[in-house]
């Protein structure tokens, strides 16, 4: 690869981000759907769901979205990112489904929407090291 890397605008990040993020969601949706129907909690499939996607998550978003290359400091960033919002989106669930008893099937698409702009904004801080909304120019060393 070489040293000068390619920035994408915010318009093209914008809709590879939500191309990623729907893959990603998806498959959320699916490991949810699943957990529930052999019977798991659905605090259990919103663990498993993290171990799966976050990384897969950080793979696509650092070749698709962004053009930047792995690190170990921006993977860690990215993690980070997701875990804060874990908290938030782990309470969404406990209200939708233990609160208001909606299934599994109803509340996870709802949390994952109403999560979308955090995720979209951590996503960014950690791959890119700030929001990068008005970016050009060269950048510094990354890790």
């Amino acid at each position: 690869m070489t040293s000068q890397r390619r920035e994408r605008p915010l318009v093209e990040r914008g809709w590879r981000y939500t191309l990623v993020g729907g893959f990603c969601a998806l498959a959320n949706y699916i490991i949810m759907l699943a957990n529930d129907a052999v019977g798991g909690h659905y605090l259990l499939g919103t663990v498993i769901a993290f171990v799966i996607v976050t990384p897969t998550a950080y793979i696509l978003h650092s070749l698709f979205t962004f053009a930047e290359p792995f690190g170990v400091k921006a993977f860690l960033r990215f993690v980070a990112g997701v875990a804060s919002a874990y908290p938030v989106a782990t309470a969404l669930m406990i209200i939708l489904c233990s609160g208001l008893r909606l299934s599994v099937a109803i509340a996870t698409p709802i949390a994952t929407v109403l999560m979308f702009g955090w995720n979209f904004a951590a996503a960014h801080w950690s791959i890119l090291r700030g929001l990068g909304l008005f970016r050009s120019g060269k950048r510094g060393i990354e890790g």
